[in-house]
């Protein structure tokens, strides 16, 4: 396994997710923010954060745990209250669809939505206005030995 497998898991949970499947106006990138120069209504942008590798005392294995971030942008036309609600769906969502796959697909040994923030009400690339809220996932892997 390796961060890039993490991610990739990551991203094919999150396009199950209600807002974020194949059935929504809403879309999963892995590492980039093009999306939201087409309007899209919802976009789930994963990027990495951070990893920390430390030692297990069996076997000569290390335990690997990566901070990966999904910034979560729900364009708002000028309706703030209104995408906060909407980001209420959708954070609960998410929370859920990693709750129910902890390993995201085989490519982690255990993965949770550790944290989330608001970042900002009014983020703007390249047309509409966005929430921007981001929620990091650590998942951990376990490897040698």
């Amino acid at each position: 396994m390796a961060r890039k497998n993490v991610v990739d898991g990551l991203a094919e949970t999150l396009k199950t997710c209600n807002g974020f499947d194949a059935v929504s106006t809403g879309t999963v990138s892995v590492y980039s923010h093009y999306a939201l120069t087409k309007g899209v209504d919802r976009a789930a942008i994963i990027v990495n954060n951070r990893f920390e590798q430390v030692p297990l005392t069996i076997g000569g294995r290390w335990e690997v745990s990566y901070d990966i971030d999904v910034e979560l942008y729900i364009r708002h036309n000028n309706n703030i209250e209104q995408a906060r609600v909407d980001a209420d769906t959708y954070v609960g969502n998410i929370i859920a669809h990693v709750n129910n796959n902890r390993t995201l697909g085989g490519s982690a040994f255990e993965a949770i939505v550790a944290e989330g923030r608001v970042e900002d009400e009014r983020f703007t690339i390249g047309g509409p206005p966005y929430l921007l809220e981001v929620l990091t996932v650590r998942a951990q892997e376990i490897i040698g030995g």
